[in-house]
């Protein structure tokens, strides 16, 4: 019985606990909340600068690159051995050509002095052909065609274009060589013909002369259009011609027999040898031409050799036979010289110290035509 009372006791004691504590949280609730109290000043520290990094400059926009397709993979060839080395055969080098294919000034100059000589040289043949004497009308044909002459080469090389390079200089040589071709021919018909009495008249003389000296221009444009010739190699070609007529001349006398006139045998010797001399070193020409200093080395071996040959001539007082035939010894003495200083010299050039200007060779002997009364002068000089 107590035990049931204390129970009882203690769960009523339990409840009225709980409601006082229910009743208690609502009056709280109903009550405000007491202000929070203010906050108190802090003060603040002094403002200190901070130190900046120095200014950097921002890099430039750079635009990417656009996209570009890949190549689609092409494999790798695979290792080719090496053909083995073959030598080739040597092949000679080409002198280098020029940079302009225009004629020089030089030339010009040249192809007028020519023409105009041939302008005067075609003024005497019509004066032949016409039989004209009179001075006074004798010199129009002569003056007008000297003056014609050049003026048309100038109106050629300006209306039809600059001649080409080495054919004003080729057509010039030609004009002088056909010239000395056909003189060399009259006066080889002459001297055989001079105890017969059939020498050509003036009238023939000229006009074969004037025919053999067009035929040498027209010659000279060609080869020059051809071959465009340097100056040396025009200067070699004349000193061939030069060559043979003097040792055609000597041989051709050296071979005339005892009592025949040796001017005979000289004169077509002199034609012979000018004509062989002129085409042999015209194809020489072609594969090689040696330089100015070489040519002048072979002027004087040329001369050397003809003193050579002339050394036989003393053996003739101890002999019978005709001493005319020492010439033939000259003659080819002096070709041998030719020979042997043109291969002794081949390695010379025109500028071999550098810095050193070479002068333009002269040939020992020069050859000149000029009207006469009633005919035609051939005049050589020079020093030997």
């Amino acid at each position: 019985m107590v035990g049931k009372s204390a129970v009882l006791f203690r769960r009523s004691a339990f409840a009225l606990l709980g409601l006082a504590t229910f009743a208690g949280r609502d009056a709280l609730a109903q009550q405000p909340l007491p202000p929070p109290p203010p906050p108190q000043y802090q003060p603040q520290p002094p403002y200190q600068p901070q130190p900046q990094p120095p200014y950097q400059p921002q890099p430039q926009y750079q635009p990417q690159p656009q996209y570009q397709p890949q190549p689609p993979y092409q494999p790798q060839p695979q290792y080719q051995p090496q053909p083995q080395y073959q030598p080739q055969p040597y092949q000679p080098q080409l002198p280098p050509q020029p940079a302009t294919d225009r004629r020089s000034q030089s030339e010009m100059v040249f192809l007028y002095g020519t023409t105009m000589a041939y302008g005067i040289g075609s003024g005497v043949w019509i004066d032949s052909l016409f039989k004209i004497t009179d001075p006074a009308w004798a010199v129009i044909a002569p003056l007008s065609l000297a003056a014609a002459a050049p003026i048309g080469v100038y109106i050629w090389d300006d209306q039809a274009g600059p001649l080409h390079r080495g054919v004003p200089a080729s057509i010039s040589a030609g004009l002088l060589l056909g010239a000395i071709e056909g003189l060399t021919i009259a006066g080889t018909q002459w001297q055989q013909t001079e105890n017969d009495h059939k020498e050509w008249s003036f009238r023939t003389t000229m006009t074969v002369t004037w025919v053999m000296a067009t035929a040498g221009g027209v010659g000279g444009w060609a080869f020059g259009e051809w071959v465009r010739p340097e100056p040396k190699q025009l200067a070699f070609i004349a000193g061939g011609g030069g060559w043979g007529m003097i040792s055609g001349l000597a041989i051709g006398a050296g071979v005339t027999g005892r009592g025949q006139d040796w001017k005979d045998g000289a004169s077509i010797g002199g034609l012979v040898g000018y004509n062989v001399g002129v085409a042999g070193m015209g194809a020489l020409s072609l594969w090689r031409t040696p330089s100015f200093e070489t040519q002048k080395w072979m002027w004087i071996g040329y001369g050397l050799g003809a003193g050579a040959g002339a050394l036989v001539f003393p053996f003739y007082l101890a002999s019978d036979s005709d001493p005319k035939h020492g010439f033939v010894a000259v003659g080819l003495g002096a070709l041998a010289g030719a020979g042997v200083a043109g291969v002794l010299a081949s390695g010379l050039d025109d500028n071999d110290a550098p810095g050193t200007r070479t002068k333009n060779f002269t040939p020992p002997f020069h050859v000149g035509v000029s009207p006469t009364p009633g005919g035609m002068a051939l005049t050589a000089g020079g020093m030997f």
